[in-house]
């Protein structure tokens, strides 16, 4: 794994700083799993009682979402990030996409 450490004179952060940045992207995605499996269980409660069209897309949209998700934390695994800036920028996508999930099960749980 190489990192540029002197970029943006980041060679003064220390070394487990660093470790946290770059697997700050497979913890977000693992909290995005944990909505994610939140929001399934609610649509499938929800796709039980009244089984029609709308609620079977919500069951299949969490459901994509979920896979899509554990593949990206699987993947990450093996390909972290090579520099600080990429795992920020991912970080920075992963969590927007956590602030949406998070809102959305607020509202589906409302």
């Amino acid at each position: 794994m190489l990192m540029e450490l002197n970029l943006f004179a980041l060679s003064d952060i220390p070394f487990t700083l660093l470790v946290m940045v770059l697997f700050s992207g497979l913890i977000a995605s693992i909290a995005n799993i944990f909505l994610l499996i939140g929001m399934l269980y609610v649509y499938l409660e929800r796709y039980l009682k009244v089984k029609s069209k709308f609620t079977t897309t919500l069951v299949l949209f969490a459901s994509l979402f979920l896979i899509q998700n554990i593949l990206f934390s699987v993947y990450f695994l093996f390909n972290l990030p090579e520099t600080i800036i990429n795992a920020v920028i991912l970080l920075i996508f992963l969590g927007l996409e956590f602030v949406a999930l998070a809102l959305l099960l607020k509202i589906t749980r409302s």
